[in-house]
């Protein structure tokens, strides 16, 4: 039986409405995309939770996927955890298993540092504890595409877009015309209003630094790397950083896949909560049998 499905928005201020994906019953899980995805990039990890006795909340940050893109909105990492923990609240989750993508996953250990009573355990998706997305390259690459999108250029940013997903894929079949339309729809609906936002990430401050509290986190933290060389991933110094300060830290390596492990193992990313849903609940899955072993 397919679990009922609940598309909205929550209004967390006039200009702020936040797109969630809200599917099934039981203990919650929580799934945040990368700065490249979207809350549709979980559609295959959701039924088999579902199946398994697990309601599934996929939630679009401010300025991804469906989500609204105001101009002059706090676009830091901080600011979206206290949005994360918002809609978390107005939708009544507690200690849920957050589950994160890249950027974002440094978004989530904010949201365990300052809400623990949210998070009872973390499935990070090649993402580090990043102080901040204002690389050199990011950067670089907004100001390109600022000016690309400014000369009527919109087609070929979703086709260069389209191409990072695939070298960032250890298998890049899920690249599909039809995913990738639905990955930048609400992108290239407001393309200016996506750049301003980007840039603004690269451009505001964050008000704490991350590693010094990543100790804070008392939850398990499960880290899942693809192992086929790809574009993006952790970074060495974020990896050492994990191991140095982090209490319960387990990584594992997927074979044949890359950075978008929602897409490219969606079993393995579901079998993950599991796992970790298990770890914190006395050895029983929501569904009330023993998890399987991953066998990896």
């Amino acid at each position: 039986m397919l679990a009922l499905m609940l598309t909205t928005l929550i209004s967390l201020s006039p200009s702020e409405q936040i797109h969630v994906v809200d599917q099934g019953e039981g203990p919650p899980a929580v799934m945040v995309a990368g700065l490249s995805g979207c809350a549709y990039s979980y559609r295959n990890v959701s039924p088999l939770l579902n199946e398994a006795g697990w309601r599934t909340i996929a939630i679009d940050p401010l300025a991804a996927g469906m989500s609204s893109r105001p101009e002059g909105a706090l676009y830091t990492l901080t600011a979206q955890a206290e949005r994360l923990a918002a809609v978390a609240d107005s939708l009544g989750v507690h200690e849920a298993v957050w589950v994160a993508q890249g950027v974002h996953a440094s978004t989530v250990y904010r949201v365990a540092i300052a809400r623990p009573d949210l998070v009872r355990g973390i499935v990070s998706l090649e993402g580090g504890p990043i102080e901040s997305v204002a690389t050199p390259g990011v950067r670089t690459g907004l100001k390109l595409a600022k000016l690309v999108s400014g000369l009527g250029g919109k087609g070929l940013i979703r086709d260069r877009l389209a191409d990072g997903l695939r070298d960032a894929s250890g298998d890049d079949s899920w690249v599909t015309r039809t995913t990738v339309r639905k990955y930048f729809r609400g992108a290239m609906r407001d393309m200016d209003g996506t750049l301003d936002a980007f840039l603004a990430m690269t451009r505001q401050a964050e008000p704490t630094p991350l590693i010094p509290e990543l100790s804070r986190i008392e939850v398990p933290v499960l880290l899942l790397i693809g192992e086929s060389d790809h574009e993006g991933g952790l970074a060495p110094e974020e990896l050492e950083a994990m191991h140095a300060h982090l209490t319960d830290l387990t990584v594992e390596h997927v074979p044949g896949a890359g950075h978008f492990l929602m897409e490219e193992r969606p079993d393995v990313v579901a079998e993950a909560v599991m796992r970790v849903g298990e770890a914190t609940a006395g050895g029983v899955t929501a569904g009330g049998a023993s998890a399987a072993p991953s066998g990896r």
